[in-house]
């Protein structure tokens, strides 16, 4: 067993032409942004070594690559991992190496001379004030795994410029730190020039990394007692969704029918049936086993089953629960068959209930860690132009969708007539919408069958939910509502 990380190889001036591409860059840069990626270069140099598998595959600095040979540069600083590493650590280091360009942290160590790269021993390393914890956790599990990757830019009075949480992982973990020293006069516009945007994060490489089926991983355990003897007996992991706007519903109207959709574990459904004899319902299409990683599918067809039965019964539910589900979503398109099926089960009358991810306060939150985090978060955000970030859990890439209260608005007026959000400051965007629209037979003939029926790994679907497909359509069609629909005209 490893009990030392491999050894890392710097090369000072690796030749261009023997990079071999990857087949994945996550990164896509705009013709402008490309332009003040070479006008950089031109001004600084390359002050940011490329990392290399040890095949010597280009791991991260695909663009920057790109920019030396439209230049002209024959030659690049590079770091070569010790060892070959897989696909999914490729994507980790390229996101770090785009991302741990910061200087929350406050560091101090000795220059070497002026526009030359120097090792920095790590016993020599002065850290005044160290933050930005989530990202040193980051730093820290990469160079713990595969050696000192990275790289730090120090001015000629000795304070790190840019990568400064690298540098204190360095000091903490024991290993030296490569450096690039730069006149104290020009570091501040080197910081600007290596820290401004460039590209935006693109995921569809990832798409066979990250399937549908992956996302139960991500299910919230709601209603389970804390660990602790301090905290013995109480309850962790409330949902905003059911506490603040579900549960005061029912409690005025406790025989109304409910069904909590992508329900997770069920916790809250489980606990209010048995409790207090409420009239919910729920379901989840990756639920899992107890105590088991396997989805169960058995359980799944018998929730389908349970709804089957109480539309065919009752019609349509008088509240649907849509607790941290959007979020989920991995395409637009399963974002849009889900909220369709929500519409249809909802009856005229109804109301929806919504809860999902604030782009907002992951942004505060992530701008607060960004500077004096005292957490022990390890999130860090990538987002795309969808706001979709893509994050690597228990072995597999999730996608974690965020929304802002406006594009929230936006996206829950296609399907109800009236749409009200709250929230804005909580990590939780909450919704509750009412009258839902009439859309197309085509939009919610396709979204049913995709919602309960949907796939799992090797391409293998149940089929138990036809039946149940069928009878919510006959029912959506019979659904009186004074709202307009979606495509315009009354219903």
């Amino acid at each position: 067993m490893r009990t030392v990380a491999p050894k890392t190889t710097f090369y000072e001036a690796y030749p261009l032409a023997d990079l071999q591409p990857a087949d994945y860059n996550p990164r896509l840069l705009s013709e402008e942004a490309f332009a003040r990626l070479q006008k950089s270069i031109g001004r600084h140099g390359i002050v940011k070594p490329v990392i290399l598998n040890a095949d010597g595959t280009l791991v991260a600095g695909h663009q920057r690559t790109k920019a030396m040979k439209a230049l002209g540069i024959t030659h690049t600083p590079a770091v070569m991992l010790g060892t070959k590493v897989r696909l999914t650590d490729e994507i980790q280091f390229n996101l770090l190496h785009n991302r741990v360009e910061t200087e929350a942290s406050i560091v101090y160590a000795e220059p070497g001379p002026i526009g030359q790269w120097t090792w920095i021993p790590w016993e020599t390393i002065n850290v005044a004030h160290s933050r930005n914890k989530p990202f040193q956790q980051a730093i820290s599990y990469m160079t713990g795994g595969h050696g000192a990757w990275g790289s730090v830019v120090i001015d000629d009075q000795g304070q790190i410029a840019l990568n400064a949480e690298y540098a204190v992982v360095a000091a903490a973990n024991h290993f030296d730190v490569l450096a690039w020293t730069c006149a104290s006069l020009d570091a501040a516009e080197l910081v600007a020039d290596l820290t401004g945007e460039y590209g935006v994060y693109d995921w569809s490489g990832l798409e066979d990394q990250a399937p549908v089926y992956n996302q139960h991983i991500v299910q919230p355990k709601r209603l389970r007692q804390y660990s602790s003897l301090k905290k013995a007996g109480k309850l962790a992991y409330k949902s905003e969704t059911w506490e603040k706007l579900a549960l005061p519903r029912l409690r005025k109207a406790p025989d109304m029918r409910v069904v909590d959709f992508g329900a997770g574990h069920g916790d809250y459904a489980k606990k209010l049936r048995a409790d207090e004899g409420y009239l919910i319902d729920d379901y989840e299409p990756y639920r899992t086993t107890p105590g088991k990683y396997a989805v169960d599918i058995q359980g799944v067809v018998g929730m389908i089953r349970t709804i089957e039965k109480r539309v065919a019964e009752h019609g349509l539910y008088d509240m649907v629960v849509l607790d941290s589900v959007i979020n989920a979503t991995t395409s637009l398109d399963y974002q849009h068959w889900v909220l369709t099926t929500v519409n249809a089960l909802c009856s005229a009358n109804g109301t929806v209930c919504i809860g999902t991810r604030n782009l907002l306060a992951e942004l505060n939150f992530e701008k607060k860690q960004h500077s004096t985090s005292r957490h022990d978060s390890t999130r860090l955000s990538f987002l795309d132009k969808e706001n979709v970030d893509m994050r690597f859990m228990q072995g597999k890439w999730m996608r974690i969708r965020y929304h802002t209260p406006e594009t929230l608005q936006e996206l829950l007026e296609a399907y109800f007539g009236e749409v009200k959000v709250a929230g804005r400051s909580n990590a939780t965007l909450r919704a509750v919408c009412q009258n839902p629209l009439r859309l197309s037979d085509l939009d919610y003939e396709k979204a049913l069958d995709e919602e309960f029926n949907m796939p799992y790994p090797n391409e293998f679907r149940h089929d138990r939910h036809k039946r149940l497909v069928g009878n919510l359509v006959k029912l959506v069609k019979e659904r009186e509502s004074p709202w307009r629909s979606s495509k315009g005209g009354f219903k």
